[in-house]
């Protein structure tokens, strides 16, 4: 789609009132690449910040094409979501090369590194792939450490499946579905030591917040921070519209408040 008609369609979600936009496709990192007139996605987001959004959102980022001119885009805009999700499935660089993957571990750490120098209140998120054919225990270890230094907000942890028709169907698989339950345990042990750290952050400030609708327990409503995290606070606030809210406490990966 050209860029003229992607701000133009924003352009009337933003008329109407719409106070969170998000930009999504199955790979939106390479967007603008192949049209008539070559864009890129920085240059797609410097448009709709011109836009009357609260907040913009990004769904889905490949890193192997993120450039520092779209770091520094969503750095330099008060609008863009303080959030990336950057699918790294593996932290062993054997393993990634066996998917067919085109970046590095080291690649990856870098972008990360950059990101976290250009906006430290950033989260990330991820997909983790657990037991892909061939994974060693010095694979895994070095998933888990991958892990613990990036300090993801959520991740999304699958034990790999055979699909037919790919190359890696018909790679030796001598791993037991046994060990491979074990290291997914392992790993959403990490994830939750670490969702407890940056909820513990949070816990005393106050937060601009988009109220979704009802929270977990009665009387209380849930809402989304920038930077994509969670609170399920009591008070009355109009859902749709932007509620400041005081953290209280952390109850997993669900931050708890009260409205300020």
């Amino acid at each position: 789609r050209s860029m003229e008609a992607l701000l133009a369609e924003a352009r009337q979600l933003a008329d109407s009132g719409v106070k969170e936009l998000i930009v999504i496709a199955q790979d939106i990192t390479r967007y603008g690449m192949d049209l008539e007139e070559p864009s890129s996605l920085a240059q797609l987001l410097k448009g709709l910040c011109k836009l009357d959004f609260h907040w913009i959102r990004l769904h889905y980022l490949y890193p192997e094409v993120i450039t520092d001119e779209l770091i520094d885009t969503i750095a330099n805009s008060a609008h863009i979501s303080r959030h990336l999700h950057l699918p790294v499935q593996s932290g062993s660089n054997s393993i990634l090369a066996q998917m067919n993957r085109k970046y590095t571990v080291e690649d990856y750490l870098s972008l990360i590194a950059y990101a976290k120098r250009r906006m430290p209140e950033m989260t990330y998120s991820s997909d983790i792939i657990v037991g892909f054919p061939g994974e060693t225990e010095e694979d895994f270890c070095a998933t888990e450490a991958l892990i613990r230094e990036v300090e993801y907000m959520q991740l999304f942890t699958f034990i790999y499946s055979k699909r037919t028709g790919t190359a890696a169907a018909s790679m030796p698989d001598p791993t037991p579905h046994k060990e491979k339950t074990q290291r997914i345990a392992r790993v959403l042990a990490i994830q939750e030591q670490v969702v407890a750290k940056l909820g513990g952050a949070m816990v005393g400030k106050t937060v601009r917040a988009l109220v979704e609708g009802p929270g977990r327990e009665e009387g209380t409503l849930t809402a989304r921070l920038d930077n994509n995290m969670t609170v399920d606070f009591a008070g009355g606030a109009p859902v749709g519209e932007f509620a400041d809210v005081r953290v209280t406490g952390v109850r997993g990966a669900m931050l708890k408040g009260e409205l300020a």
